[in-house]
């Protein structure tokens, strides 16, 4: 059984993709033997919530909206997956899935073709190439070929496993020492005399410097303690997981909103649903995505159905997705991110260890010490 410690200098409250993200990036920088860093996890190690929501698609050049602060956040985002993964498979030894060969996007309508063939040539996308739909066929039988109008091929854009991927963050940093506690929930938190955060959990209290909520959707009620309270809204996003022999190499295919991600141990995914106002899934929905999906790709007619699941997502219910600040001179949120925890995660843990080592150095300039390992 974990120990809790009673003071550290950094807390992340949530080990999601988005808190394990962060806790590595820290663990880059810090030496957490100087600077100790805890993870706090209200769930199991294995529970997952809107981290195992996620099919892990990570859109970028085929995003529409090619302006402000989310497009920028996606460019940074992928660029730091191209040097993230390798970096994680050489300190722990563990393969990731990750899918390199882009994202087809197909253009099941004529209208949907004349209307992206017109985006296309408007904002010309680098490394987006348009498929005609005798090309689509060709190179992609596996979709319905009456279905076919033409597509969209992102070569750039990618797709990676959650669960190991966040496994593979999570081990990486425990290497580095940072330390994590699962089943350990954050009941409340207060300030002490001294301007540090008390956090109170079951049967014990820590103290800490730097305190990092990136709780998913256990933020709002957190966040209570705050003068700012975050309001987020779950989203409920709904899977499926089939049986069904499709090379690795083959290309993320979206249709209709609908994405087929093909795993390398003989899996496909489906999904996913998006459903608001609801904490479980209906059933009603997730047949529709079934259905839909048998049409788009008949190899699915006689795949085995293997699994289905659910997850929620946070929504930020006041503002833009996703929330990353600094709410004071001790305290970050990490959170809100919606539909692209996956995608976002290796920024949103970049921004937030640049902001808390610009208030560490200033600290230990003050203190006339470091805690920087470089």
């Amino acid at each position: 059984m974990t120990v809790l410690p009673s003071k550290v200098t950094i807390t992340i409250v949530g080990a999601g993709v988005v808190g394990s993200a962060i806790a590595y990036e820290l663990s880059r920088v810090l030496d957490p033997a100087a600077t100790p860093i805890l993870v706090l996890e209200a769930q199991g190690e294995e529970v997952w919530q809107a981290t195992g929501a996620a099919l892990g698609v990570l859109i970028v050049h085929l995003s529409r909206r090619r302006r402000g602060r989310n497009f920028q956040l996606r460019q940074a985002s992928l660029a730091r997956y191209e040097t993230l993964i390798p970096e994680l498979e050489a300190q722990t030894g563990v393969k990731i899935p990750y899918q390199r060969q882009g994202i087809v996007e197909i253009c099941t309508t004529e209208a949907d073709a004349i209307a992206t063939q017109a985006w296309l040539q408007e904002h010309a996308p680098q490394g987006v190439q348009w498929l005609s739909a005798a090309a689509v066929r060709e190179q992609f039988p596996l979709i319905n070929p009456h279905l076919v109008h033409g597509a969209l091929w992102a070569r750039g854009d990618r797709q990676v496993t959650p669960k190991p991927f966040t496994q593979a963050l999570r081990q990486a940093a425990r290497q580095r020492g940072v330390q994590f506690c699962y089943q350990s929930p954050v009941r409340h938190l207060r300030r002490s005399p001294q301007g540090e955060w008390i956090l109170t959990l079951d049967s014990a209290c820590v103290e800490t410097e730097y305190l990092i909520l990136a709780a998913g959707l256990g933020t709002t009620s957190l966040t209570q303690a705050l003068d700012r309270p975050v309001p987020l809204e779950p989203v409920l996003g709904q899977a499926l997981e089939f049986a069904c022999e499709i090379d690795f190499n083959t290309p993320v295919i979206t249709a209709e909103g609908i994405h087929l991600v093909p795993l390398p141990w003989g899996r496909v995914w489906v999904g996913a649903t998006v459903e608001f106002n609801t904490l479980t899934g209906n059933p009603q929905t997730l047949d529709q995505l079934h259905g839909r999906a048998m049409a788009l790709w008949p190899i699915l007619k006689t795949a085995p159905l293997t699994h289905q699941w659910q997850g929620l997502r946070p929504r930020p219910s006041d503002r833009p997705a996703p929330i990353i600040e600094k709410m004071d001179d001790h305290t970050w949120l990490a959170t809100g991110h919606y539909r692209n925890g996956i995608l976002l995660a290796p920024v949103t843990a970049q921004k937030i260890a640049q902001s808390l080592m610009l208030d560490l150095t200033e600290r230990d300039r003050r203190k006339g010490g470091t805690a920087l390992i470089k």
